[in-house]
């Protein structure tokens, strides 16, 4: 936060400042303090975008996202997300946020403007799970529950992982090779996850990332914990 307001300070002198900023962030599962980032903004006088692509659906009390868990949601400008994961796993996005910015984003914004339109069933299939949201939290639940249980598990089995309650679950590993071998292991073993290394993530903390979801049943859970500990023991990565 302190290095955020000493660049709230250096742009002083600009017409318009805004702060853009993940919900939550892909590659640890960590969330942005929306609470203090919307203090800072109204202190300087700043606009607030939120990228929420790996929280809209799921965080929150009513799945509506970091804004929502934080309570900052009529303090937030502008957010923009993605259909493409927790919504159905399809393809497309939006934008929302105040009124007046959507309105000139209507005229102004280009990928909006000369892209083609989303494709009906596409649209369709992202609403009708919005509506399933709105009615029932027992996808949601299910989600919190398998990643509680994998987690804890995983941790158990002696892996070390980033320490959070999001679905997105960082084995950490270090070498970029022993990712990489890891992953091809794994997926010969029936669990498809991918290693990621330098230059995605910063040096010397190359990882598996895991990514849990609602539709995975506790034998699917099962299944996944007993392959990393295959192929970990093999890799001598856990004991």
């Amino acid at each position: 936060m302190a290095s955020l307001e000493n660049c709230l300070n250096e742009a002083v002198n600009a017409k318009t400042r805004m702060i853009a900023t993940d919900g939550v962030f892909s590659m640890d599962g960590d969330y942005a303090k929306l609470n203090h980032i919307c203090d800072l903004a109204e202190t300087h006088d700043a606009l607030v975008m939120v990228d929420d692509s790996h929280a809209t659906g799921f965080v929150g009390p009513t799945g509506r996202g970091t804004p929502e868990l934080y309570g900052v949601q009529d303090r937030v400008d502008v957010i923009t997300s993605t259909l493409g994961k927790a919504l159905g796993g399809a393809s497309g996005g939006f934008t929302t946020g105040r009124k007046d910015i959507i309105e000139i984003l209507r005229q102004r914004s280009r990928p909006y403007l000369f892209s083609n339109s989303l494709a009906p069933p596409i649209v369709s299939a992202a609403l009708k799970t919005i509506d399933l949201l709105k009615e029932s939290k027992s996808a949601k639940e299910k989600l919190e529950s398998n990643t509680i249980f994998f987690r804890e598990q995983v941790a158990k089995a002696g892996f070390t992982i980033k320490s959070g309650t999001h679905p997105i679950v960082p084995i950490m590993l270090g070498d970029a090779k022993l990712a990489q071998e890891m992953a091809t292991m794994l997926l010969e073993e029936g669990v498809y996850a991918v290693g990621f290394f330098y230059p995605v993530v910063p040096k010397g903390q190359a990882r598996i990332r895991v990514q849990i979801s609602a539709a995975h049943s506790r034998e699917d859970i099962e299944f996944a914990l007993d392959k990393f500990i295959k192929v970990g023991k093999a890799l001598e990565v856990i004991a």
